[in-house]
């Protein structure tokens, strides 16, 4: 398995991690908050619209 910060957007108050974590047989891509798991999504494009829109 391979875990990859693949973009960090920084808020006014928090640091968003955008990680890409690739297994044998599926890819999922999550969202950091501070270090802390804030939501899964379909894609990064999505991870990085909702950091944005967060922060």
């Amino acid at each position: 398995m391979s875990r990859t910060v693949v973009e960090t957007v920084y808020g006014k108050y928090s640091k968003y991690e955008i990680v890409r974590d690739s297994g044998m047989f599926s890819t999922s891509v999550y969202l950091l908050k501070d270090g802390k798991h804030a939501g899964s999504y379909g894609s990064v494009e999505a991870a990085v619209a909702a950091a944005k829109s967060k922060g």
